[in-house]
């Protein structure tokens, strides 16, 4: 059956509006990073969370195919230490601290068709607060 907010080929990535519903369901909300900016704007200890929308490639089994298609993924701090979430992972991979997340975060954003979305309270973004003054 056709899903509006899924892939053509049904695999799984959805459109940012399902994120962004699941997310307003928890009081969070997703906010769109614009890439013109400066990574050191962030203010991490007002954001829980990341969310890419990353270039990958498509492979069957273990054969990889000439194809990329564009792949959701989260990070998140636990215990002062990023955490790529990606589920094609076996396990969370550490990213490291601050300077080591905004590096995670630039080489992404260098690729080009990447999106990053902040997660952050309802009240954080109403108030603009996950972005520090210049």
């Amino acid at each position: 059956r056709l899903n509006p907010h899924r892939s053509l080929l049904g695999t799984g990535n959805y459109d940012v509006n399902v994120i962004m519903a699941a997310l307003q369901s928890l009081e969070l909300a997703a906010v769109w990073w614009d890439k013109r900016r400066s990574l050191e704007r962030l203010a991490l200890g007002r954001i829980l969370g990341f969310i890419l929308n990353v270039p990958s490639h498509v492979s069957v089994g273990s054969v990889a195919l000439p194809l990329r298609r564009q792949h959701w993924l989260a990070v998140r701090q636990h215990g002062g230490t990023y955490y790529n979430l990606d589920s094609k992972l076996r396990e969370p991979a550490a990213i490291g601290g601050e300077a080591e997340l905004r590096a995670f975060l630039r080489d992404f954003l260098s690729q080009g068709l990447c999106e990053v979305f902040l997660v952050v309270p309802r009240a954080v973004e109403e108030n603009g607060t996950w972005l520090s003054p210049e």
